[in-house]
């Protein structure tokens, strides 16, 4: 099993010694089962039976190693630089521990014979208002926004409380607590952390965010709705979720795809039937609600959900008791519904006879979680194409071959609509059709089309572009005289076919990408909030240019181009500055949103009839 790696910025655990060990550092390793793998020490580390993690010590001043007479200071950009290196690519740091007080000045006898190394400190380093480790914290949460750090410190909890949580640490670990677990928990709940099992391949950090929400979301027994394209894995991240619970997964885990179901069967299979119940029903079922008592059930694609299933569902989840199709009584379950959706689904909950919106409310109680596409994660691509390889090779006794790293470069570059599934189906192909081959090269890698039942999640509807696109570097203003000036006359009918969901769904993500950039040119900066505050209504004027724009108007226009037909899910939930504006712009809706959407010409549907 690989361990986390944490980072360990203190400057008397992190210090190094001029000869032998630094022993605070090794009982804190032994305290903690932390085994240390900083390298900075002439004897090699004392040897930790189980460790939990891997640690890194970093005394956070220079010198790092200091005598009688020297003097240490604090090194800020040096202590950054560190950090960047080690979060740049996997392994990367799962946590970061931070000290709150560092002692700076002249390091005499009377300080070396106390702790060598250790300076006597000057006024003002032990004042809470003057921590370094503070400003450690805010440094690398506007440099490394995603890196959890946690405070690790001896110092009282109460004299920073408020300000370490506003300044983004995930929580306080006081110094010589007699828990033994108590690091095992936190890295637990915010480390960056691998699916240890190897279920879920990858170590990207918009994967690893996923793998924390539903470990977090596993410690419940509230339903959890996961969101995602089609193919990036919702099945596996949910049974990720199932292990992740206080049973450790022993529970049953029961999963019920909803777009292999026939609309007539769905509630027989949710809730079981009785015998004669209907046509063909010769004897009693018993339902997966029911398989699934005191476990987990999985519900993939609920968007294919029958009406009727809905209600019988809700009622259930509402109730704790399924009934039997053509039953008269119930049977008490306790059942977490682990739900999963590709689509927008709040749209169809708007229309009559779409989603019940009460029945999603009570799905997603325990929190939604995005499963990030795979071109929002290509540095997973090389672990997921070298293991898709081998699984094939193995599956049909082809020889094993190498990669051509042109070929694994070449792979990176595809937006991959299909996402995981798609690349899986494109090198299962490439190894049947080259079984012989001892290189697997890029010409046998055809770049793979998306099919008309795509919905529009075309390579044009992706957030990378090709760097062999010329638009790529365009202004915005050549982009637009692009697309105005596009000759559809040109082109063959059979050019033409099925076309309009696509173009519908590059049109919608360039909206969606225009109004981050005019969010995040209005974001305010201030010394509270050095990632800044969001201001909706100004970045809406400077997008309209109509000074007088109400609030409201704002509003009704983010909510607006959130469910333009096509818009793709996973910009609005994976940037955290649409998925704000979005949801605020939610909390301020009106009760004429409907004539808004019709004014905006937004569902067709409701043209005329404001």
């Amino acid at each position: 099993m690989i361990l986390p790696r944490i980072f360990i910025v203190d400057d008397f655990f992190g210090r190094g010694v001029s000869s032998g060990a630094n022993e605070e550092r090794r009982n804190l390793c032994g305290e903690y089962l932390i085994e240390d793998i900083t390298g900075d020490e002439a004897e090699p580390p004392q040897r930790i039976r189980t460790p939990i993690a891997q640690a890194v010590f970093w005394r956070g001043q220079h010198p790092h190693r200091a005598s009688v007479g020297d003097t240490v200071e604090n090194d800020l950009p040096a202590t950054l630089e560190r950090i960047g290196a080690g979060w740049a690519e996997p392994p990367r740091w799962a946590l970061v521990l931070l000290d709150l007080c560092f002692y700076t000045g002249r390091v005499t006898l009377a300080s070396d014979r106390k702790a060598r190394g250790v300076p006597e400190g000057r006024t003002g380093d032990d004042d809470p208002a003057n921590y370094f480790g503070m400003a450690l914290l805010r440094a690398i949460r506007e440099h490394f926004p995603d890196l959890p750090v946690a405070i690790l410190s001896s110092k009282p909890r109460a004299d920073v409380a408020q300000e370490f949580s506003r300044a983004g640490a995930v929580g306080f670990l006081a110094r010589g607590e007699d828990d033994k677990d108590v690091l095992r928990e936190f890295l637990w709940r915010h480390g960056l952390i691998p699916d240890e099992t190897g279920a879920i391949v990858g170590k990207s950090v918009a994967l690893l965010k996923a793998l924390r929400s539903a470990r977090r979301a596993g410690t419940t027994r509230r339903n959890v709705l996961l969101r995602g394209e089609r193919g990036v894995g919702k099945e596996l991240l949910a049974a990720y979720l199932h292990r992740s619970g206080m049973g450790g997964g022993h529970e049953p885990f029961v999963t019920v795809d909803s777009g292999a179901l026939q609309a007539s069967l769905y509630a027989s299979e949710l809730f079981g039937h009785v015998r004669g119940a209907f046509t063909g029903a010769d004897r009693d079922r018993t339902g997966r609600l029911i398989e699934a008592d005191s476990g987990d059930l999985f519900l993939d694609e609920i968007g294919n959900m029958p009406y009727d299933a809905q209600t019988g569902l809700l009622r259930a989840i509402e109730t704790g008791e399924v009934v039997p199709v053509g039953g008269r009584s119930g049977r008490r379950v306790d059942v977490r519904v682990l739900s999963a959706t590709n689509e927008d689904i709040e749209v169809s909950t708007l229309e009559k006879g779409g989603f019940r919106a009460d029945l999603l409310d009570r799905l997603r109680q325990g929190g939604t979680i995005a499963l990030p596409p795979l071109r929002a994660r290509s540095e997973d691509i090389l672990e997921l194409a070298l293991g898709f390889v081998r699984e094939a090779e193995k599956a049909t006794g082809a020889r094993e071959r190498t990669i051509d790293p042109e070929a694994l470069a070449r792979l990176q570059q595809l937006p991959w609509p299909g996402n995981i599934r798609e690349l899986r189906s494109r090198l299962f192909e490439a190894v049947v059709a080259n079984r012989d081959v001892e290189l697997l090269a890029s010409e046998h890698l055809e770049a793979p089309q998306p099919s008309r039942k795509d919905s529009g999640r075309k390579a044009a509807a992706s957030h990378t572009t090709s760097v062999d696109t010329p638009l790529a570097t365009a202004s915005l203003e050549e982009v637009l005289q692009s697309m105005s000036g596009f000759d559809f006359v040109s082109l063959r009918a059979a050019d033409l076919v099925g076309k309009l969901p696509e173009i519908e769904a590059a049109y919608a993500e360039m909206l969606a990408r225009y109004l981050a950039a005019a969010l995040r040119t209005q974001l305010r900066h201030t010394a509270r909030a050095p990632e800044g505050i969001l201001l909706t209504h100004p970045a809406l004027v400077l997008m309209t240019g109509a000074e007088r724009l109400s609030a409201t108007k704002a509003y009704d226009l983010i909510i607006g181009l959130r469910h333009l037909p096509g818009a793709p899910s996973s910009v609005w939930d994976e940037d955290p500055v649409l998925r704000e504006a979005y949801e605020r712009a939610m909390a301020r809706r009106r009760p004429e949103r409907k004539k808004a959407r019709a004014r905006l010409n937004l569902n067709p549907k409701t043209q005329g009839k404001t």
